[in-house]
């Protein structure tokens, strides 16, 4: 019997390593406790004012959520954040924690950031280590710091080893698959739906990246006067599903 020698080659391997990119799927898994599911971000309020009807309201607001509050503010302070971990500078990291407490002035907005993070970090904390999680878990433990939901994201992806720009798109995805399933927990859209919004959202959230890696710490800012108000009347709501 002759012998078949194998000549095919392995492709060459992707620039993310097979270990980084576990951690990183087990890190943005739906399953992953960081308590993200509790906020709507201001989704409910919309729906309970009449203004979120159907697939065409929830791609416009997830739209506006990518192109503003993504774009302008969450995915820059993660940039930033990531880079301050990169340099070991854990009184730059608090100090732009300090920034995203000032631009969220909807107390239900301010609280979600927050509380998503600091979950983030203390679900990560037998997974991912380092001297700048670590650093910043204690920031945060001791009060110097709130614990915002991007930065603490930034932190724990360095940590693992993603780059910038993979870190970045990662908690985009993250950001809008969770105002998608937020939608279809409200009962505005079904399961369909909402994917086809997240996948028509996808070179929104490139443009998004784009944006926020360019974007100076001065230069951060959203404008979104419906989803403030949307935020602001929601603990006035009888029998809501979200705390945001």
């Amino acid at each position: 019997m002759s012998s078949v020698r194998c000549t095919t080659r392995l492709p060459r391997r992707d620039p993310l390593p097979p270990a980084a990119l576990l951690r990183l799927l087990q890190l943005t898994d739906s399953g992953f406790p960081t308590g993200a599911f509790a906020f709507s971000h201001g989704l409910e309020g919309l729906l309970d004012a009449g203004l979120l009807r159907g697939e065409t309201e929830v791609a416009a607001v997830l739209r506006a959520h990518v192109e503003e509050s993504l774009a302008g503010v969450e995915a820059p302070a993660l940039c930033h954040a990531h880079r301050f971990a990169v340099a070991g500078d854990q009184a730059a990291l608090v100090a732009l924690d300090d920034e995203m407490t000032a631009m969220k002035p909807v107390p239900a907005f301010r609280a979600a950031s927050s509380r998503v993070g600091r979950r983030s970090l203390e679900s990560s904390v037998d997974l991912v280590d380092g001297p700048a999680p670590s650093a910043y878990r204690r920031a945060v433990a001791k009060g110097r710091a709130a614990g915002h939901r991007a930065i603490a994201f930034g932190v724990v992806l360095h940590a693992v080893g993603l780059g910038e720009e993979t870190a970045a798109l990662a908690f985009a995805a993250g950001f809008v698959g969770g105002l998608a399933a937020a939608a279809v927990r409200l009962g505005v859209v079904g399961q369909a739906a909402a994917q086809r919004i997240v996948a028509a959202l996808r070179p929104n959230l490139l443009a998004a990246v784009e944006r926020a890696r360019i974007t100076a710490i001065a230069e951060m800012g959203a404008y979104t006067p419906m989803l403030d108000v949307a935020g602001l009347r929601q603990p006035a709501l009888q029998g809501r599903l979200f705390a945001s």
